[in-house]
């Protein structure tokens, strides 16, 4: 850690990336807390961010089908441990290079969004780690970063409320939007199969390999169109947790005669009678 951030330690993220950018720091910063994450740079600019909140550039390759798996695991073993991967990816012919540096920027900027959703615990700054196999090659300048993060935060919270709870709402499809769903937009019909009741709009990015603030900004929009209702919560379960009965087990046994053993049976030609 510098100086600075030793005499005047950063009050948040953002400030933290600021005074790291002043710093010119090459390495990752690791953020603790409910989603969290691994913030790269170097010389001070972003370059990717890892974090379970958001699809990461190789997700969004391999789930959006752009790459297949075979070709992802034959560009790996060419690239090898610590080679330029992207670079490999372009020469062997599966992307373009300006395609590849988009989706690294989105992969960027979404997971700063993703991130944003949840108040960070701590974090810990480390030179020697590390860098992402698939980056934004210049990076981007952490101001500029925070700008568009807040303006993203800011228009969801416009058309739909509280962002944090909206990207924890499971959804589904309305009956407007089954009964109408041929007309739509390709990238609206695929939101509406995976709003099944059980999905928030981060799962429904990952399933389809888009990133996580324009499934939830598609969302926002059908909301208003009625294409989607957010699911009601489920009523907590009321009934006392016993184990069930069991009505064999409350039968009550006959009596073990004495002298140990099964009793012995009586040849039908030799019962006692009942006559006496």
């Amino acid at each position: 850690m510098s100086e600075s951030m030793e005499r005047n330690p950063p009050r948040n993220v953002p400030g933290l990336l600021l005074t790291l950018q002043q710093d010119r720091f090459s390495g990752a910063v690791s953020i603790s807390g409910a989603v969290g994450g691994t913030i790269h740079l170097h010389r001070g600019a972003v370059r990717a961010i890892e974090t379970p909140g958001a699809p990461t550039a190789e997700a969004l390759l391999l789930k959006s089908r752009r790459i297949g798996e075979p070709e992802w695991d034959a560009a790996c073993t060419a690239a090898g441990p610590g080679g330029r991967l992207d670079v490999t990816l372009v020469e062997q012919g599966h992307i373009g290079a300006a395609e590849l540096e988009v989706l690294c920027v989105g992969a960027l900027y979404d997971a700063a969004f993703a991130m944003a959703l949840s108040t960070p615990d701590s974090w810990q700054v480390d030179r020697e780690a590390s860098g992402p196999r698939l980056s934004h090659l210049d990076g981007t300048d952490p101001g500029r970063l925070t700008e568009e993060t807040s303006r993203r935060v800011r228009l969801l919270a416009k058309s739909w409320g509280p962002v944090r709870e909206f990207g924890q709402e499971r959804i589904r499809a309305s009956a407007r939007a089954t009964a109408g769903i041929g007309g739509l937009p390709a990238r609206y019909r695929d939101i509406l199969f995976s709003a099944d009741g059980r999905r928030t709009p981060r799962d429904i990015a990952f399933a389809l390999g888009r990133g996580v603030y324009p499934v939830m900004l598609d969302i926002s929009r059908m909301k208003a169109l009625q294409l989607i209702q957010p699911e009601p919560p489920r009523p907590p379960a009321t009934a006392p947790r016993v184990a069930p009965r069991d009505p064999a087990a409350e039968q009550p046994r006959a009596e073990a005669p004495t002298g140990g053993g099964l009793p012995r049976r009586t040849p039908a030609d030799r019962r006692p009678d009942s006559t006496g």
